[in-house]
């Protein structure tokens, strides 16, 4: 045989064996991910003819459904709780996809599980589908409206979640968007600089600012470092390697303790302390509350990032120390921090999908609380509650103050380059017992007492008067 044509031959036996392997990836050990993609639109339409299961909050309120079309032919999906719970529910669109809980649970919505008989697969083929899975949630309806409607006209994040069992009752994240009429608003969210797709709660990232203090006070006690009552000097700079870390508007206070210097939320304190913790127990201290971990959640949350200690030298482990440098948070994984301290250093798995139900009714998957990490042991856990009860009593953290109800607080002003601080503030309550761990971000809004405080007050008095 001619050798030319040897070796065309080997070329094209060469490809086709290539595509041969290719196919068989993508068909064998890609197929899950490929029918499930957020756009494969071709899937979407097959599954139009199946009647979604609804979306129903903890409370009963249905907040997305499904309905028969005009034509008969199939089923349309409405979100009758509209902008307040978008970035719960995502959305279902045979163009566009779908995001959050409409893709983590679109099997589950479908009523596709691992028991299927070859009855319901012979349905599907000519028509008969039985309707799909309801999922039954965390989420209070009317926790989640007051987060939302707080935050109405400034850009920001509320979450809230049950420390005892790690219920998220509310995710909010403004400005939201209406699902229902998403193909015609498409163009303009798309072009809005206010990222209304954007869930803030669990995809934006911000620098903690003095909320962070938290964690490094758990690191100061857990290694022995300090104790409430330590004193320290408080001037308005320090200078550490040659360079200056600040308090917020140059104040200085004297002598001060460990405790106080928490409820004034004073950075030349904490970043003294935090060089004291060291930058390894201090890093090792975030990760126990999720930095630079991937949380297994119902919905997929952004990484909440710190350098490594290695990474760091002095000065950059004081103004980690102070939620400045490079730290970046979720809202979602500052309120994991409030819930892991009220909940005496045992921080709980977060959820938001409750169980799954099928069309008869009957409950096919349920959520079982689980602890995800010990954080702190239980003694300092209650020295901390304590001090972050004073924050609210006497410190920067007044505004969520309510009658009768004790409140636990830490106050963080986030200060950005050449742009007004974010304002932070997570909480819980009651003190004694608690019931609702909150985080709460207005981005560029200020000081964290003024601005983020208030709204976290009347988060807490929905859940709990």
């Amino acid at each position: 045989m001619d050798k030319r044509i040897r070796y065309l031959l080997l070329f094209f036996g060469t490809i086709f064996v290539l595509l041969v392997v290719n196919l068989t990836y993508l068909q064998v050990f890609s197929a899950d991910k490929l029918i499930n993609h957020q756009y494969n639109t071709r899937a979407l339409t097959e599954e139009l003819t199946t009647k979604r299961g609804s979306i129903i909050t903890a409370d009963g309120i249905e907040i997305a459904q499904s309905e028969r079309s005009s034509s008969g032919k199939k089923y349309d999906r409405f979100y009758s709780a509209g902008e307040g719970f978008s970035h719960i529910t995502g959305y279902y669109d045979s163009r566009l996809g779908r995001t959050a809980l409409e893709r983590t649970y679109n099997d589950e919505l479908l009523g596709k599980d691992s028991a299927d008989t070859v009855s319901d697969y012979i349905d599907r083929i000519v028509g008969r589908n039985q309707p799909g899975n309801d999922l039954i949630l965390t989420i209070d309806s009317k926790i989640q409206r007051t987060a939302y409607q707080s935050l109405i006209g400034r850009r920001g994040s509320v979450v809230a979640i049950n420390p005892k069992t790690g219920a998220v009752l509310a995710l909010a994240s403004y400005p939201g968007f209406n699902p229902n009429t998403l193909r015609k608003d498409w163009k303009k969210l798309i072009k809005d600089e206010a990222s209304p797709l954007l869930n803030r709660a669990i995809n934006g990232t911000y620098p903690p600012g003095s909320a962070f203090k938290t964690v490094t006070l758990v690191a100061a006690l857990a290694n022995g470092k300090s104790k409430p009552e330590k004193m320290y000097p408080a001037p308005a700079t320090i200078t550490i390697h040659g360079g200056k870390l600040t308090n917020y508007k140059e104040k200085s206070f004297g002598q001060i303790s460990l405790k106080e210097a928490f409820e004034k939320s004073i950075n030349t304190v904490y970043g003294k302390v935090g060089v004291e913790v060291g930058g390894n127990d201090l890093v090792d201290q975030a990760k126990k509350f999720g930095f630079n971990k991937d949380i297994g959640f119902d919905l997929d949350v952004k990484k909440s990032t710190l350098k490594q200690a290695s990474e760091m030298d002095d000065l950059e482990v004081a103004w980690t120390a102070v939620g400045q440098a490079s730290t970046l948070a979720t809202p979602f994984q500052m309120a994991m921090i409030a819930a892991g301290v009220a909940n005496d250093g045992e921080l709980m798995k977060p959820f938001m999908v409750e169980k799954v139900r099928d069309y008869q009714g009957k409950t096919v998957q349920k959520h079982r609380p689980q602890v995800m990490a010990s954080v702190i042991d239980t003694l300092n856990a209650k020295t901390i509650k304590n001090i972050m009860k004073d924050v609210v009593e006497n410190g920067t953290g007044q505004a969520a103050k309510i009658e009768n109800i004790s409140v636990a607080g830490k106050t963080g002003t986030a200060e950005i380059k050449g742009k007004s601080p974010h304002a932070w503030f997570i909480a819980f309550a009651p003190v004694e017992d608690p019931q609702i761990a909150v985080s709460v971000i207005v981005e560029n809004g200020g000081t964290g007492g003024a601005k983020a405080a208030p709204i976290a007050r009347k988060l807490i008095e929905t859940a709990l008067k």
